[in-house]
């Protein structure tokens, strides 16, 4: 326990010190890892040396980052239809294995095995967002979860406490814990957390959390005013996936995502399009060159937090968590937001895409203010799409499901 300790302390400074590293440093870190990697799936994960025989590629094709490109993608349906023993390294053992799941909210879900060295390296990549939002080694941590995560020894010994609380449990519950408690840090996804706040809305806080953190899930800027109001903090935006645990997030300035280009490496498909992410230090059951679903778009620009971290400046979402136009185009989440966002009166808002029917918008909302917001809707949109609008008194989501703004229901 001591040594594993001891390593994932090491590499949450070398993480750390990463964030200002130059450009040159990084990529050349960045193909050390990458290289490796491409030999060992290549060698030991039969799955990934399946496909890349049938595609007629090899690791030596790649002699730079540059090459990338190259190397065959893998997806969620590869995943899922791969046998366990495929996806898993040689002399990985199964049963030792820690199995995750997705949300399945897309069909079934896909179960990751992670041994213990994968456990200590997402535990680090989590970690290292922590501390790049100022956390301290004291600090106490309230985390709402569907269920609780490990509690390791160390924190009996008082290092970076940890109440683990039920997302089934009343959002009255998580709040009267947290006025007890009193925790610096609050970690939970989006919609949990609004509930929460709106639990706190009749109770001030005499010690507001110093550090908020929302993942799992679009934070909407609605959805952050209400936690800001709650919680008294002005909540830090998490990106990830079960698959690759968290690789981006926002620093101080808010102004986009930095990715943790240490651990990961981030691919865009042109300007704006499919993200496709490499995690550099899973090696149990690999994850090389992975289209997430997501579409994302990069900010060239340096970001004035200091950080040399490449920078997202738009996290789309899923593309089939998005409206498609007749001519291809598609619409995501913060275009809705952009339209949605002029009119105070909307408490809440989703799209649903039903196949074969308009596009329906749900809000709740005074019905009075329809007939401007279908205006506003006509008006922004590029091609006709000819919405319905659908007045509701709330929106809800079951416990643990995610918040999704624009619902594709003819996904897979």
């Amino acid at each position: 326990m001591l040594w594993n300790s001891l390593q994932t302390i090491r590499l949450l400074r070398r993480a750390l010190a990463s964030s200002r590293w130059s450009p040159e440093k990084m990529r050349e870190q960045q193909w050390r890892r990458l290289r490796r990697l491409l030999l060992h799936a290549y060698t030991n994960v039969p799955m990934y040396r399946e496909l890349y025989d049938r595609h007629g590629f090899h690791p030596r094709d790649v002699r730079g980052l540059d090459d990338l490109p190259r190397v065959p993608t893998v997806d969620k349906a590869l995943l899922k239809s791969a046998a366990p023993g495929t996806v898993l390294a040689r002399g990985v053992r199964l049963a030792r294995c820690r199995t995750v799941c997705t949300s399945g909210s897309t069909g079934s879900p896909l179960r990751i095995y992670l041994n213990a060295a994968d456990r200590r390296w997402q535990r680090v990549t989590a970690w290292r967002i922590l501390f790049e939002q100022g956390f301290r080694w004291t600090d106490r941590t309230m985390e709402i979860r569907l269920s609780k995560g490990d509690r390791h020894f160390v924190q009996a010994l008082g290092v970076a406490p940890k109440d683990w609380l039920s997302i089934l449990d009343p959002p009255l519950s998580w709040a009267s814990h947290l006025t007890r408690t009193k925790p610096d840090v609050v970690v939970a996804g989006a919609s949990t957390l609004a509930a929460l706040a709106e639990a706190l809305r009749d109770r001030p806080l005499s010690h507001p959390p110093r550090l908020v953190i929302s993942d799992s899930e679009t934070l909407a800027p609605h959805t952050r005013e209400l936690i800001r109001q709650g919680l008294g903090a002005d909540p830090v935006d998490v990106f990830g996936l079960v698959e690759l645990s968290n690789f981006a997030w926002q620093c101080e300035e808010r102004r986009g995502f930095h990715v943790s280009a240490d651990s990961h490496i981030v691919e865009i498909e042109g300007v704006c399009g499919p993200m496709i992410v490499t995690d550099l230090g899973m090696t149990g059951m690999p994850i090389v060159r992975y289209n997430t679903g997501d579409h994302a778009e990069f900010d060239l620009a340096a970001c004035a937090c200091g950080r040399a971290l490449p920078l997202l400046r738009t996290i789309h979402g899923r593309g089939v968590d998005s409206i498609a136009l007749p001519s291809g185009r598609r619409l995501f989440w913060p275009f809705f937001h952009e339209i949605l966002g002029q009119f105070p009166q909307i408490r809440q808002w989703r799209v649903l895409a039903r196949s074969g029917q308009p596009v329906c918008v749900q809000l709740a909302v005074d019905p009075l203010a329809l007939p401007a917001i279908r205006r506003a809707l006509d008006l922004a949109v590029p091609e006709p799409i000819g919405f319905v609008l659908e007045p509701v008194e709330t929106i809800s989501w079951r416990p643990g499901e995610k918040q999704r703004l624009v619902v594709a229901e003819t996904s897979p």
